[in-house]
């Protein structure tokens, strides 16, 4: 509920300067927030190095408060800013996307002409995704905001020069490429259609092009303001009919396409601290971004939004004389699900060098007794079995030998009053049972997925289970403190970002690790992750290669016995890894074996708890 929600971000107040002076994160909620008018109490945290600046005017439309890094309540948050406090202190969200979403679906009763929803894209789907599956998200979410907070200038051979940051050369990029989006079919045919209408009404019109003066706007952006529909006749003077009507592209109007999302209102402020830090040269290279920039400013919410923000809106240097470095980048599409993004090609190719690189090394999986029982679903609460879940039926026996396995072997390795983080915890199965055996125990549940946390918070209430905690956010934005950490078939890399939480907290871990194709380096982690495997000269593409291969343990097929050995490989690397930092760490698995072809649990015990133990 609204009522009781609250925002925080990391800002502070300058009277003498007239400003709020904020991250580049806090400034995109700060506008955003103006641009929807939101009813949300919000707290400033001085607690980051804050280089943007924010008019004093934004304050007369905010109820706020300021906060110091020593309060109790924000010490409680354990998450990186923004963040979203609601539902009486029992759930949180973090990160830019999902703080967004959450105060935009919050608000849609206010605006019932569905002015604040349409930012949320076609079917809700804008930036839904998490920055670990998303290039686009992640582009959004990351890249952009660390581009201003990392935007320096260079000087080369003693002359002054001035780099163009590499998020404004991809995003320029991604504006030259045709529009791609679930509905682009939809949308071209309903163009397609007026545009035929359009010609048989029409003798005068060149039978191979658009007839663009007369497309209504409102088909492209029904909040653009009347007076600069212009812009779209102009977008489109380049779409080409052919015999068959829907087959041409769609130019960007905004970044997801032909109508204004949360996407653009995210980059905007990114985009404006940029330009405005940049010679008057560089436009020159950034062509349509300085289009996309100048429709945002025409766009009349927009600049009702930027006014109260007090952003300047021509202040683009005029540097001429300086040289400027334009940054080679890799310009695919920053959709993931674009074709242009190619995927290793293992089809037929065979392990066997690698698995006889790491044997020389005397490398191979060693697994230890089985840590799983069996528990008796009959004597538990129904709201606790997964078929409450919405699983499909033929999933739910298989998926109550998963979850009972992991549950058993979460108790052999907790202690009461602990806090045990479940990451990736999806609909909670794993952590309302642990919340149920567990009363003493403070349990979070982490997931990124918002109707996931939705039913696994429903479920929680229905149990009656005062010690359940959710977080709706990327595994990494979770600061918290936390004694043992759990995740049941965390996808590729985000079994990687747990042991890693872990470990930065000494605590201890229990891991059933998925999608073993999926790994990959990135911002926070590289591959192959222990000492030893590096010190076998094992590549990097010939990791993934056995990561791949890892993903072949369908029972019954030629690869199933290689697969299995791939995997356990792959999990030995992490149980190296883990054991380089002091943990007594067991390679097993779940019980039984068939319950799921992802079947290897990785137990790793704290070294603190080893020296309670002695």
């Amino acid at each position: 509920m609204i009522s009781d929600s609250k925002l925080f971000l990391s800002a502070r107040i300058n009277k003498e300067q007239k400003c709020v002076e904020c991250t580049i994160e806090s400034c995109i909620c700060l506008f955003v927030y103006a641009y929807c008018d939101f009813e949300l109490k919000t707290y400033f945290i001085d607690d980051a190095d804050c280089k943007c600046r924010v008019s004093l005017e934004i304050l007369e439309h905010i109820d706020y408060e300021c906060l110091t890094i020593d309060h109790i309540q924000y010490k409680e948050l354990s998450l990186v800013l923004p963040t979203i406090e609601t539902d009486n202190k029992k759930t949180y969200i973090a990160g830019i996307c999902a703080v967004l979403r959450w105060a935009i679906k919050s608000h849609i009763d206010k605006f019932p002409d569905n002015f604040s929803q349409s930012l949320l894209g076609f079917r809700g789907g804008c930036l839904v995704a998490c920055t670990e599956s998303s290039v686009w998200t992640k582009f959004c979410e990351l890249q952009l905001p660390n581009s201003v907070a990392e935007m320096k200038y260079l000087k080369e051979n003693g002359e002054q020069s001035v780099r163009i940051p590499e998020s404004l050369v991809l995003l320029e990029a991604h504006l030259k490429r045709p529009v791609r989006t679930h509905n682009i079919l939809k949308r071209k045919l309903d163009i397609a259609k007026k545009i035929k209408q359009n010609k048989s009404e029409t003798e005068a019109i060149d039978s191979m092009t658009v007839p663009t003066e007369s497309i209504d706007f409102t088909i492209y952006d029904k909040n653009l303001d009347p007076v600069k529909s212009d812009d779209i006749s102009k977008t489109l003077e380049n779409l080409v009919i052919t015999e068959k009507s829907e087959d041409f592209n769609l130019h960007h109007n905004y970044l997801e396409g032909i109508d204004l999302t949360l996407a653009d209102m995210i980059a905007f402020p990114c985009v404006h601290y940029l330009l405005t830090n940049l010679p008057l040269k560089c436009m020159d290279y950034l062509v349509n971004v300085g289009q996309w920039y100048e429709r945002m400013i025409s766009h009349a919410f927009v600049k009702k939004a930027a006014k109260k923000c007090g952003f300047l809106l021509t202040a683009i240097k005029s540097m001429d004389t300086c040289d400027i470095i334009v940054p080679v980048v890799d310009k695919d599409s920053l959709y993931k699900r674009d074709p242009s993004h190619t995927k290793l090609k293992i089809k037929h190719k065979n392990p066997c060098e690698i698995l006889t690189l790491l044997q020389n090394a005397s490398i191979h999986p060693q697994y230890s007794t089985n840590f799983c029982s069996s528990l008796e679903w009959e004597k538990l609460p129904s709201a606790l079995h997964p078929a409450t879940g919405d699983l499909p039926q033929k999933r739910i026996d298989r998926k109550c030998q998963q979850i009972e396995s992991m549950v058993t072997a979460v108790l052999k390795v907790a202690k009461d009053g602990q806090t045990i983080v479940e990451f990736c915890a999806g609909g909670g199965h794993v952590g309302l049972l642990l919340a149920y055996f567990l009363p003493n125990c403070k349990i979070v549940l982490i997931e990124n997925k918002e109707s996931s946390i939705f039913r696994a918070r429903k479920r929680a209430e229905s149990l009656n289970l005062k010690n359940v905690f959710f977080y709706q956010c990327n595994l990494d934005y979770f600061k918290g403190t936390f004694d043992l950490g759990v995740s049941l078939h965390a996808c590729g890399v985000a079994t990687d970002l747990v042991i890693q939480q872990c470990i930065k907290q000494n605590a201890s871990f229990v891991c059933c690790p998925c999608c073993y194709g999926g790994v990959q380096n990135t911002h926070l982690l590289s591959y192959p992750l222990s000492k030893k495997f590096c010190n076998t000269s094992l590549s990097y593409e010939k990791y993934l290669l056995l990561a791949h291969c890892a993903d072949r343990t369908e029972i019954n097929t030629p690869t199933a016995k290689q697969g299995e050995l791939c995997m356990g490989l792959i999990d030995t690397d992490r149980t190296f890894y883990a054991e380089e930092y002091g943990y007594d760490v067991k390679l097993t698995t779940l019980e039984p074996k068939s319950c799921s072809p992802k079947h290897n649990l990785v137990i790793g015990k704290s070294p603190k708890l080893k020296c309670v133990d002695s």
